[in-house]
């Protein structure tokens, strides 16, 4: 039996691996206002035997590294990846390359 996320498009994928690459955004010397903190990631989700890199951005200084190793539902839509999160809501990446996994 497919749960309603399967039938909605979505399915079963591990997160592998997460890497930050780096942050933008924060303080600045004008008066204008301060662009938020950007963190972007590559992260690595095996869906059956292909591996997707996505970049992801996440607003402020959060740290992704927990999700590794994780189960998620995700949908894949042309070069985007949805990631179903807890709440029910979607995080996008955009996928930067793909491989079978096994393979480096």
């Amino acid at each position: 039996m497919k749960t309603f996320a399967q039938s909605a498009g979505y399915q079963a994928g591990k997160i592998t691996n997460v890497e930050r690459l780096g942050t933008s955004g924060g303080g600045g010397g004008t008066d204008t206002a301060l662009k938020p903190e950007t963190a972007t990631y590559k992260i690595s989700v095996q869906v059956d035997d292909t591996v997707y890199i996505v970049r992801y951005q996440a607003q402020g200084d959060q740290d992704l590294s927990w999700i590794q190793g994780k189960d998620v539902q995700v949908k894949i839509a042309g070069k985007k990846m949805y990631v179903k999160r807890v709440n029910g809501r979607d995080a996008k990446g955009s996928i930067l390359s793909t491989s079978k996994a096994g393979t480096p």
